[in-house]
């Protein structure tokens, strides 16, 4: 019996070890951000609340579309999730855009 719960306890201490991060840091930045400048080229300037501002590149696949609803949500707060490989904004009415690293 001893065995098992010490198996048990290392499958539960692995497990936790993987699903928190326990392997290779974090995997993606979160928060809150206002777009407050928009480029009709496709470029967006986000301010971050710790008063960092980046001008970010929105998704090429979709530049009108991105470029309309980044605008129309201008110095509204929205959720973003950022990573090495793309980053996405989500607007307090469900719109999402997608962009990149402008460099």
């Amino acid at each position: 019996m001893t065995n098992g719960i010490s198996m048990i306890s290392l499958a539960v201490i692995c497990s936790s070890l993987l699903i928190f991060g326990g392997c290779g840091g974090k995997l993606a930045k979160t928060g809150c951000a206002t777009v407050t400048d928009v480029d009709c080229g496709g470029a967006m300037r986000l301010q971050y609340p710790d008063r960092q501002a980046a001008w970010k590149r929105i998704n090429p696949d979709d530049i009108p579309k991105s470029t309309a609803i980044a605008e129309r949500h201008r110095l509204k707060p929205a959720r973003y999730v950022e990573t090495k490989n793309g980053s996405t904004l989500t607007f307090p009415d469900g719109k999402t855009i997608l962009y990149r690293e402008l460099y």
